[in-house]
């Protein structure tokens, strides 16, 4: 996708956020897409970052920075998303969605995942378990490394 990136704002740690999460801007948009209308998406994930930047405090206060990050994040995303973009996934946790969207809708490696989403291996396979019963009953879910 090809889009004008966010440039670093801010000063101190917002801008440190800002910049890391620039170098994620390709994943970032590749998600958007999925949820926002696409003429919106380069401001969609702009303003996301900026939302995320204006949390450094709570972001870095965080056990995870990552992880707490992406959900700042992924909530600006979803305000700005279409309509009901994923009611058909609401009974689903949001980590839930985030591997569905990710790994089936995008077709991201678990390694892709878990850099994005700052999640650990363990958190993935345990969403991608409780993922596999909650949309596959017979259990059966394509794993990809």
């Amino acid at each position: 996708m090809t889009a004008q990136r966010p440039g670093p704002t801010g000063t101190g740690p917002a801008r440190g956020i800002t910049a890391l999460l620039e170098s994620h801007y390709p994943d970032h948009a590749d998600f958007a897409a999925l949820i926002v209308p696409p003429q919106d998406v380069p401001q969609a994930v702009r303003t996301a970052v900026l939302q995320v930047a204006a949390c450094w405090q709570v972001v870095l206060a965080s056990p995870d920075a990552a992880t707490s990050a992406w959900q700042i994040l992924r909530a600006a995303l979803l305000a700005r998303a279409a309509p009901h973009a994923l009611a058909p996934l609401a009974h689903l946790s949001a980590v839930q969605q985030d591997v569905l969207l990710m790994r089936h809708g995008l077709g991201w490696s678990d390694t892709r995942i878990t850099r994005v989403t700052g999640l650990d291996r363990a958190a993935l396979a345990t969403a991608t378990r409780a993922l596999a019963s909650a949309v596959y009953p017979a259990g059966r879910m394509r794993h990809r490394e």
